[in-house]
């Protein structure tokens, strides 16, 4: 197990699938920061049981506050990178050995997991909203986003100690990728599974593809670099 890298994990309502999240990731990283977000399960018990520290937000306060939160607690851990991944069950831990490897030879201050290698099995509303959304960021970055909705993503911490981030909700996860863009990061894509199983997601995929959108702009136009 690497203490190197700190796993930091939002979780709301996640009681049925946190548990084998933790004890996935511990068998790769010891250092593990389940964020619950007000859940009103046993998300944030059955997380620590599991072996994760757990930071506890009162009332739910949406993912961009609990992802905030994370990285706060993580960086106070001194690591040299954060990994991301979703408590729902579809980020699959038997990915990180490929962001660890890719991270180890250098390929870039942030890698973003990318589902986009098995298409067909990604639900079509899913699909097209991410189609749009990463056309949107790719010209918003002068990168080529593959899956701007993943959320599976490895952030070297210089690189988070130098972006201060200010998204409330999804849009979190994109403002990174603008503001990394901005701060001249260098992007690699890491292949990932593709899993639709688990918690129901709370992504609303037009509703909040729009609003990702909408913030995007406003973290473009208002970023100070």
């Amino acid at each position: 197990m690497r203490s190197d890298v700190v796993a930091v994990i939002p979780a709301y309502q996640c009681a049925t699938t946190i548990a084998a999240v933790v004890r996935g990731v511990r068998e790769h990283l010891e250092r593990i920061v389940v964020v619950d977000d007000g859940s009103d399960d046993a998300t944030g018990a059955e997380a620590r049981a599991a072996g994760a520290e757990v930071v506890r937000l009162e009332p739910n306060r949406g993912k961009g506050v609990a992802l905030l939160r994370g990285i706060e607690r993580a960086l106070e851990m001194d690591p040299t990178a954060v990994l991301f991944l979703d408590a729902d069950g579809q980020h699959d831990p038997r990915d990180i050995p490929t962001f660890l490897a890719a991270w180890d030879e250098g390929r870039g201050d942030l890698l973003l997991g990318s589902r986009m290698g098995d298409p067909d099995t990604i639900p079509r509303a899913r699909y097209w909203t991410n189609r749009i959304g990463s056309q949107v960021l790719s010209w918003m970055t002068g990168w080529e986003i593959e899956d701007s909705q993943s959320g599976y993503r490895l952030v070297s911490a210089a690189l988070l100690r130098r972006m201060p981030m200010a998204a409330r909700g999804y849009a979190v996860e994109s403002e990174m990728l603008i503001k990394a863009a901005h701060r001249r990061a260098r992007l690699a894509h890491v292949p990932i599974r593709v899993i639709y199983e688990g918690n129901t997601s709370h992504f609303r995929p037009v509703l909040d593809t729009f609003l990702i959108s909408y913030w995007s702009v406003v973290y473009k136009a208002f970023d100070d670099v």
